[in-house]
């Protein structure tokens, strides 16, 4: 593969400690090179070829990254009473945009990992390279799946390095940005429009 190739992969990881799997995709896809995913899996399909399957560790610095004491922190109990919570171990947080894991309650203080759960974990992930996109149409198609999980079909035209987009009704405009940006990024076109096609459902035929 090259960088900035569009494929469709199969992957399954699991946990080397436990053999847990945590992550599965098919027909899932991604742009090689671009550290879309993970260090270690972007790794190894830039040295496969359409049709290998390979089953590859990957260390925590090209993982989830290694654990960082620095993201335990106490946190007064009363910041969670201001929000009508009761804190119990396990328990999902959020605070200043990060996401993090409540280890304890104890004397008035909460203690927090805001460490992503697979931080400091080795993994074992089976992939394989299905295809290699090459037409336009499939690419944009892709960076829709990607960025909105559709799997619908998306019709393109193109004019030049103008290029029309039809996409199902009321996608996010955030979503539009990215697919919108990538297009240009990645497919050399230089103006993006998107057209949204809204129809009159079909009546119910009488008997």
């Amino acid at each position: 593969m090259q960088t900035n190739d569009f494929v469709i992969v199969n992957y399954s990881g699991k946990i080397k400690e436990n053999s847990l799997e945590f992550d599965k995709g098919e027909n899932l896809p991604i742009i090689v090179g671009i550290n879309y995913t993970l260090k270690g899996i972007d790794k190894a399909l830039i040295v496969m070829q359409v049709g290998d399957k390979k089953t590859i560790e990957i260390l925590p610095e090209d993982g989830f990254g290694n654990r960082d004491e620095r993201l335990i922190r106490l946190v007064p109990l009363a910041e969670f009473k201001k929000h009508n919570t009761d804190p119990i171990p396990g328990m999902a947080v959020e605070a200043d945009n990060m996401r993090g894991r409540v280890m304890s309650v104890s004397g008035g203080r909460v203690k927090v990992d805001f460490n992503h759960p697979l931080s400091g974990k080795t993994l074992i992930y089976d992939l394989e390279i299905k295809q290699k996109l090459e037409d336009i149409e499939s690419k944009v198609k892709a960076l829709v799946k990607m960025y909105t999980n559709m799997d619908e079909k998306v019709n393109t035209a193109t004019f030049e390095k103008d290029i029309e987009i039809e996409l199902p009704p009321l996608i996010n405009s955030l979503y539009k940005k990215k697919i919108a940006d990538d297009v240009m990024k990645f497919l050399g076109f230089e103006k993006v429009k998107f057209v949204e096609i809204f129809e009159k459902p079909k009546e119910e035929t009488k008997s």
